[in-house]
């Protein structure tokens, strides 16, 4: 699937999330939200996009 739409500044491989931009690995919304799970986080891992969506 190609993407008209996908943001070419936020980066995403998640194919499972519903903003997924196809085969172009983007992002189609405009911002997005990033937080955590953890009390104080010092890994990627531990950081989490809160804008996902399941497809």
């Amino acid at each position: 699937m190609n993407c008209a739409n996908g943001n070419k500044s936020i980066r995403c491989s998640v194919e499972q999330c519903r903003h997924h931009c196809g085969n172009a690995n983007y992002c189609t919304l405009d911002t997005v939200s990033i937080g955590t799970h953890e009390p104080n986080p010092t890994e990627a891992k531990c950081v989490d996009c809160n804008s996902f969506e399941k497809k």
